[in-house]
């Protein structure tokens, strides 16, 4: 599958974001780095890829629709992404909404 064809969490029915993290409903570890296998939500807000190892294989991956384009994903550039941490996100959410 090359780059281009992975599947993302954009496209997909199970992913969730709750308290602040992404992951699956269907409960598979979505990253090694967290004891509870989500994502942190800032990779959503910085429009990074968001194409998970176990995503690839899943057998049960649902499609919603076609793969999101880069350039509409997220909401922050990757260089504004640097300067805004954790406790300016509220102001962030409120400022978009």
């Amino acid at each position: 599958m090359s780059k281009k064809n992975k599947r993302t969490l954009y496209e997909c029915t199970h992913a969730r974001v709750r308290n602040e993290r992404i992951c699956c409903d269907k409960e598979y570890p979505l990253s090694q780095a967290s004891p509870d296998g989500s994502l942190d939500i800032q990779h959503l807000v910085e429009g990074k890829a968001l194409a998970p190892k176990i995503c690839q294989q899943c057998l049960n991956f649902d499609r919603i629709g076609p793969p999101v384009p880069e350039e509409e994903r997220g909401w922050l550039n990757v260089k504004e992404a640097a300067k805004h941490d954790r406790n300016h996100r509220q102001a962030l959410r409120k400022a978009v909404a």
